[in-house]
């Protein structure tokens, strides 16, 4: 077959193309669901949690993730259009991390630095960082699998902003149950296991949503 007759074959082909995002978040958002409630499940709820939610501090606990995994979303969404390459999404994901590297940094010098580092760690972090990155990764994955039927011209962005988005919404349903409320402890391991996530993201993006 010659390359014109393809190029009539294919110009003929009118058929719609499946739309991504509402697979990604039916399909990852319902893997999210059923493995947060077994988390939780598993975990509990924090008794005081009515309480808690009034203070402005803690509340950051939900609003950061939860924001930056809207931001993550939106952009890995946007960005399987192979049209797309610049999302506005990316440029508020931006601000929010570097609002929430400011805000560790000043509550690092703002505390006493002799008990930095017991502040910082906490009594949870090994279960908060087990706890995050393994419920996101079930989701990233699925997710993952509807995105291959796009044709994302940054792949690597893609799986990145689709791991912070997993991590983000992981990270949220963790705070459920965590009680560890000093921005020093969250803003630096909420933080790292949502990097982690992105990371493995874009390493898994780079590789399979080439086209």
């Amino acid at each position: 077959m010659k390359t014109d007759q393809l190029i009539a074959i294919l110009s003929q082909d009118d058929t719609e193309p499946r739309p991504i995002a509402p697979r990604v978040m039916s399909r990852a958002g319902l893997a999210m669901v059923i493995l947060g409630t077994a988390l939780v499940a598993a975990l509990g709820i924090r008794p005081d949690l009515g309480q808690v939610v009034s203070d402005p501090i803690v509340l950051m606990k939900w609003i950061f993730p939860l924001s930056a995994a809207a931001l993550a979303l939106n952009a890995s969404m946007r960005l399987s259009r192979p049209e797309v390459r610049q999302v506005p999404a990316q440029r508020w994901l931006a601000i929010i991390g570097i609002t929430a590297f400011l805000w560790l940094v000043a509550s690092m010098f703002a505390g006493a630095q002799d008990g930095l580092w017991a502040t910082m760690k906490g009594n949870t972090l090994a279960a908060c960082l087990t706890s995050i990155t393994s419920l996101a990764l079930i989701p990233m994955g699925v997710g993952m699998m509807v995105l291959k039927d796009g044709a994302s011209s940054s792949p690597m962005r893609s799986g990145l902003f689709l791991g912070i988005a997993a991590g983000g919404f992981s990270a949220a349903l963790y705070a459920l149950h965590c009680n560890e409320d000093s921005p020093l402890f969250f803003l630096s391991w909420y933080g790292l296991a949502i990097l982690a996530v992105g990371a493995l993201g874009a390493l898994i993006g780079r590789s399979q949503l080439r086209w």
